[in-house]
C-alpha cells in the first residue's frame, strides 16, 4: 500500500501548502499542520476579527493547489511518465479527498467556507450555530446511507471536532469582543443591533444596551473597561 499512501500524503501536503502560502501572504500566524484520515488541517493562532475575505481565500487555496497538482499529473500521464494504472489510482484519491473536503461540514474546508459566507449576512454566533446544525445533520444522513467502517470512524472524528467547536462558542464570542476592545480594527460597514449577541464579524455596531443605543466602543469599554 506504499504507493497509495504516497499519493494520499502528496495530495494532502500540497493541499495544505495552498492554505499555508495564502496565509503567509496575509501574514497570518501559523501554528502547525494536523493530519487526519480524511485530510489535513492548518492551525493558525490568529485573531477572529481578521477580514472574512482573507480567510475565504486561505480556505479556497487548498483545493486550488490540489487541482493544480492534478493538472500536473494529467500532463505527466499524457506524456507517459507514469503508468495509466497509477494515474487512475491518483485520480480516484484526488476526487475522493477533494469532494469529501468540500462538503459543508465543520471542520472541513467546505464547512469553514460556508461558515464564513454566512458571516457576511448573519451575526457571528448565529453563523456558528447554523454550521454546527448543518454539519451534524449531514453526518447523520451520510452515516445512515453509507454503513462503512472507515466512514463511520471518520464521522465519529468529525462529530468530536464539532462538539469541541460547540463547547467553545462562548469563549470564541468573548474572544471576538475582547479583540475589538484591545485592538483598533477598521470596519467599513456599521450595523444597528438590538442585542449584543447579534454582533457581526465584519462590521462595527450601534448597540441597544441598558435602554439606549450606544456605540460598540462604548459597549466594549463598559464590558472590559477594567482590563486596561
Amino acid at each position: 500500500m506504499f504507493k497509495e499512501f504516497f499519493y494520499i500524503f502528496l495530495i494532502i501536503i500540497i493541499h495544505e501548502l495552498g492554505h499555508l502560502i495564502a496565509a503567509k501572504y496575509y501574514k497570518w500566524n501559523f501554528n502547525k499542520i494536523s493530519l487526519y484520515p480524511f485530510g489535513g488541517c492548518c492551525k493558525f493562532e490568529e485573531k477572529i476579527n481578521r477580514p472574512i475575505k482573507e480567510e475565504l481565500i486561505i480556505l479556497i487555496m487548498g483545493p486550488v493547489f490540489q487541482i493544480l497538482l492534478f493538472l500536473i499529473i494529467i500532463f505527466i500521464n499524457k506524456y507517459g511518465f507514469i503508468s495509466y494504472r497509477n494515474f487512475l489510482i491518483f485520480k480516484n484519491y484526488h476526487y475522493t479527498l477533494l469532494i469529501f473536503n468540500l462538503m459543508p461540514i465543520y471542520p472541513l474546508d467546505g464547512g469553514r467556507i460556508l461558515n464564513n459566507l454566512l458571516c457576511y449576512i448573519l451575526p457571528y454566533k448565529k453563523s456558528n450555530r447554523i454550521i454546527i446544525f448543518i454539519s451534524l445533520i449531514l453526518i447523520l444522513i451520510f452515516m445512515y446511507f453509507y454503513k462503512d467502517l472507515n466512514f463511520l470512524l471518520m464521522s465519529i472524528l468529525l462529530i468530536c471536532e464539532i462538539f469541541i467547536f460547540f463547547k467553545k462558542q462562548n469563549f470564541l464570542f468573548n474572544k471576538l469582543l475582547l479583540e475589538r476592545f484591545l485592538n483598533a480594527f477598521s470596519f467599513k460597514k456599521t450595523k444597528i443591533i438590538n442585542k449584543k449577541d447579534n454582533i457581526y464579524k465584519d462590521k462595527k455596531h450601534v448597540i441597544y444596551y441598558k435602554n439606549q443605543y450606544i456605540t460598540e466602543k462604548q459597549y466594549l469599554k463598559d464590558r472590559f473597561g477594567g482590563l486596561k
